[in-house]
């Protein structure tokens, strides 16, 4: 699976009474999918029958991607990056 800059992904609600753990692994390429390098924070949307916790995730979508721009490092530096 490629994500660009406006590619969406998700899956549906999972029904379950126990608990429900997820694993996600992001690969990155040495090489832009784009015609340009670009940064973002990874952004989570409400669904479309989640009007305000839609409104309040793009807040804190423009807000983190704000504060990346004046800390192009981030605020702590990461723990879980694997160098080898």
């Amino acid at each position: 699976m490629k994500t660009e800059k406006s590619s969406y992904h998700s899956v549906n609600p999972v029904i379950y009474n126990g608990s429900r753990c997820c694993v996600s692994n992001y690969y990155f390429s040495p090489v832009s999918p784009e015609s340009e390098d670009y940064f973002h924070v990874t952004s989570f949307r409400g669904r479309p029958e989640q009007k305000l916790r839609d409104l309040v995730l793009k807040a804190d979508i423009a807000i983190r991607n704000k504060l990346r721009k004046v800390f192009p490092q981030g605020i702590v530096k990461p723990w879980h990056i694997y160098k080898k």
